[in-house]
């Protein structure tokens, strides 16, 4: 879910706020299987899956987080699968779960668990994680973070700190607190993850995550069809990490096609292997580097390629975003041309051309699975963006990004920044 910029942002906040007095007044809602004692019981050895689920609704998102409670407590965990559940709520401290079929067993032997937690500190992050997966081991790990998303700006947005106020994760945190971590598969239940900059940045500060399952475009209200992911996972608890994360993939645009309300058109989701970013990026920084040796000359075909990657999600104000496969493939089939092209030096046009071939070559290993709704699908959606705001005043009034965020992405200093600004400068002449 992502904050509350946009269109569909306000469908969630109307959605959420009629109930909010309600909310703050009550706790919320749950159907309590053991919760007498004071320790959790011993995992039992030969379990395949841990899923590690670090559920922030210390804001408006509360009627939302009872919901996917209520619908893993319909599967529940099981010898195989472990599903623990650290939950921080706006209306007392964070509890840490284990979740059972019709219940919850609270694990009060977790240091977290029955304090007001800061759900963007990085230390909350590392201490569940390690706890979740050392005292449930398993053959496979996941953590899923659920909470809103925006970009490069970070996720897990708390509001009800105390002394504090509000507090959230930036990536370079989430860095901090996953390292030397084992994490087969890290899903982020937050809007618009899926870009090149956060996987480029998991990669460079060397986490160990072998898939990561992330959205592209908006995460609706609704979020993952919890319900029916756990029961396949339960049913079929031998699934490999690449299996799961694609059954992830298939059940949540499943669900919006054709089960939930979507609230906005740009639905999708993609499944990345973090291993291969530093390819990617590497290929797209000699493209680039090409590009600068006269970014006048193709200003035209960079503006086609802009445009052309600027998908659905420009609806609700995030067109600072596009789609980095749609982008490179424009300023590679555009260089093609022989009219776009003629007055450009013919060893830069070939430069640009076998580098983008390169990075098209290097994203397809790089998402390995994604899939769309159908306005995503027909509009040529490919499951990574890239941070590419339309003008240098743009990106400066962005209060969240500008002189405090984007600059401090690795990928943003491979070359990508520097760029923008050559283009920005010939473009708003």
């Amino acid at each position: 879910m992502s904050s509350l910029l946009g269109g569909v942002r306000m469908a969630k906040f109307v959605a959420c706020v009629s109930s909010l007095i309600v909310l703050v007044l009550l706790v919320p809602i749950i159907a309590t299987g053991d919760v007498e004692g004071a320790k959790s019981k011993p995992a039992k050895s030969g379990a395949e899956w841990t899923l590690a689920i670090y559920l922030d609704s210390d804001n408006d998102l509360g009627l939302w987080a009872q919901k996917d409670m209520d619908e893993m407590m319909m599967v529940g965990s099981t010898d195989a699968v472990n599903v623990i559940v650290f939950w921080d709520t706006y209306t007392g401290p964070g509890r840490v779960y284990k979740v059972l079929k019709n219940g919850l067993e609270e694990l009060r032997d977790c240091k977290l668990n029955a304090v007001e937690p800061n759900m963007g500190d990085p230390t909350t992050l590392r201490a569940f994680a390690m706890y979740a997966f050392e005292s449930f081991p398993a053959k496979q790990r996941a953590l899923m973070c659920w909470d809103h998303g925006d970009d490069c700006r970070g996720l897990m947005f708390d509001h009800h700190i105390p002394d504090a106020g509000f507090d959230l994760l930036t990536h370079q945190e989430v860095a901090m607190a996953l390292a030397g971590l084992k994490i087969n598969v890290l899903i982020y239940a937050a809007c618009i993850m899926s870009t090149i900059e956060v996987v480029y940045e998991y990669f460079a500060s060397e986490l160990d995550i072998d898939y990561y399952v992330a959205n592209e475009g908006y995460d609706p209200m609704d979020g993952f069809p919890l319900e029916v992911v756990m029961a396949k996972l339960v049913a079929q608890p031998s699934m490999s990490s690449l299996a799961f994360s694609e059954m992830l993939v298939d059940e949540y645009t499943y669900y919006y096609e054709y089960v939930g309300t979507a609230y906005s058109q740009s639905v999708t989701l993609s499944v990345v292997q973090v291993n291969k970013a530093g390819i990617v990026t590497a290929d797209f920084q000699s493209m680039v580097a090409a590009l600068m040796i006269d970014v006048e000359g193709y200003a035209k075909i960079v503006s086609d390629g802009r445009g052309r990657a600027n998908l659905p999600w420009s609806e609700n104000g995030w067109e600072r975003l596009v789609d980095l496969t749609t982008f490179v493939k424009t300023v590679h089939d555009e260089s093609l041309s022989p009219q776009l092209v003629k007055d450009i030096d013919p060893l830069v046009v070939s430069a640009v051309v076998s580098s983008s071939e390169r990075v098209l070559a290097g994203l397809s290993d790089l998402v390995v699975y994604h899939r769309n709704i159908n306005t995503m699908e027909n509009k040529g959606c490919h499951g990574m963006a890239i941070y590419f705001p339309t003008s240098l005043g743009s990106y400066e009034n962005c209060k969240w990004i500008y002189g405090s965020v984007y600059d401090s992405m690795r990928f943003a200093q491979e070359g990508w920044l520097d760029f923008l600004h050559a283009y920005w400068y010939v473009s708003d002449d």
